[in-house]
């Protein structure tokens, strides 16, 4: 079950979360600390997700995870 949850968490999984969490990985990757629409619409490209799917909840969770990802590389 704990593999499950490490491929979804990587993005491996076309779930929900799954898809917000490959889109999060990409922009992790950006040396830019704002995300503009056109930066994120080229990376759900990237990630084979499609950027108008994404709702409000959905961003939010993006952010999150963003926010998230953020703080281990600090550590």
């Amino acid at each position: 079950m704990w593999q499950l949850a490490a491929l979804e968490e990587y993005g491996y999984m076309d779930t929900d979360d799954g898809l917000i969490n490959r889109v999060a990985r990409r922009l992790a990757e950006s040396p830019n600390d704002t995300i503009d629409t056109a930066e994120f619409r080229s990376a759900c490209n990237a990630s084979s997700v499609d950027s108008d799917s994404f709702t409000q909840s959905d961003l939010d969770k993006l952010q999150r995870k963003l926010n998230e990802i953020a703080y281990t590389k600090t550590i």
